[in-house]
């Protein structure tokens, strides 16, 4: 009988403080690692690519890259694609999308409830070691979703289990950004060529120094604390600056990276980040910030009518946004993230519909104005990241 091991932490409760608090991501040095292997491996062998065999090529990196959480993650993604076939032989299409519906809310519910309870939990077996039997972090839970999605409106056909496995198991896609089925290549042609380009060589070097400066701000914030005892300047540092820009940072170049890799093994990998910081209002923010997935809960949620003749944005931004912070984890503070941003998207869309009855005000339509929107943009995002700590400390302290 297995014996449970609770040595293992929940992935969401990781980042559910402060983003300075955040750990260098052991999954981000792995899928980094992995994923520039994978790539070699294409380069220097291009038989594998013209094969059946990439497909085992992603497994073995998926092995790597979830180690004992591989069992639960081939347990999780076998009983999905299962349910996929069984999905679309179904008829007519307006059956196979109420059962599309039925299962993505299942995986929602599996999805919580596996982080509520920590099914992810390692159980020791005496031949193997210590094993999870259940895996479904973020990235593949959001991969399955617009699956179900583009299966069950008949957008694309189920794929074959060496497809599936070859796009659940990418490297280059493990972790993020997300590739949807439908954007999946049916070849994949390696370009060597790329690398005697000055250009490709010039973007690794603008990845590597993004990711090099957003890894270092986290130390440099703790040097910081070391020398200078102001609790509140700290607090400023790391919530306008250290916090957010290692955060951007640190994801940005290793998403940048996984574009430029994927330029060489032939594979269109889609934009992650955008330069958000800095854009004239939340709106423009969020659609160049986390692209992939801001996409998804955009065209899932945003434009949903929910059985109605029209979609309503404020109830759909406010939904949407408490529904992205679920995704990161299963916790308040993770809630009152989502709420306080679609809070703030409310405000923009209010702006937008009426502030234009207030031509009037002064310095309107001016580079000061706009210099100004900027500004309070890039604050108003930064406060939705810290108060959320804040308002759940004044309450415990009740």
């Amino acid at each position: 009988m297995p014996r449970v091991c609770l040595n293992q932490s929940d992935e969401g409760l990781r980042k559910s403080s402060h983003m300075l608090t955040l750990p260098i991501d052991t999954h981000l040095v792995a899928g980094l690692t992995i994923s520039v292997a994978f790539s070699l491996a294409l380069l220097t062998l291009p038989w594998i690519a013209k094969t059946r065999g990439l497909w085992l090529l992603s497994l073995i990196a998926a092995a790597f890259y979830y180690w004992r959480e591989f069992v639960g993650f081939v347990l999780v993604g076998g009983i999905s694609f299962l349910a996929v076939i069984w999905l679309s032989k179904q008829a007519p299409q307006a059956r196979r999308w109420r059962y599309a519906c039925f299962a993505m809310l299942v995986l929602v519910a599996v999805f919580t409830c596996g982080r509520l309870w920590h099914w992810d939990r390692l159980w020791y077996f005496p031949v193997t070691g210590p094993l999870a039997l259940y895996s479904l972090g973020m990235w593949p839970v959001l991969r399955l979703i617009t699956l179900f999605w583009e299966v069950g409106s008949g957008s694309v056909a189920a794929p074959l289990l060496s497809q599936y496995v070859l796009w659940i198991c990418l490297p280059l896609t493990l972790g993020s950004p997300l590739l949807r089925w439908s954007q999946m290549p049916g070849v994949f042609l390696p370009k060597p060529a790329a690398l005697k380009s000055a250009l490709w060589w010039w973007e690794a070097a603008a990845a590597s120094a993004k990711l090099a400066v957003g890894v270092s701000l986290a130390p440099g914030q703790a040097l910081l604390a070391s020398h200078w005892h102001s609790h509140f300047g700290l607090n400023a540092v790391a919530t306008f600056l250290t916090g957010p820009f290692g955060f951007y940072l640190t994801n940005a170049g290793y998403l940048h990276w996984m574009q430029l890799l994927g330029g060489l093994c032939g594979i269109n990998v889609p934009e992650s980040y955008n330069y958000p910081i800095g854009r004239e209002n939340i709106s423009a923010f969020w659609m160049n910030w986390n692209m992939t997935a801001t996409f998804v809960f955009r065209d899932y949620l945003f434009y949903n009518r929910w059985g109605g003749l029209t979609y309503n944005i404020y109830f759909n931004s406010i939904l949407l946004f408490t529904l992205v912070g679920l995704w990161h984890a299963a916790n308040f503070y993770w809630i009152l993230w989502g709420f306080l941003h679609g809070l703030l998207f409310v405000t923009y869309l209010l702006w937008r519909k009426f502030g234009k009855n207030w031509s009037h005000l002064p310095l309107r339509g001016t580079r000061v104005a706009n210099l100004a929107a900027r500004l309070l943009t890039y604050f108003s995002v930064c406060m939705c990241w810290y108060l959320p700590s804040k308002i759940l400390q004044k309450l415990a302290a009740l």
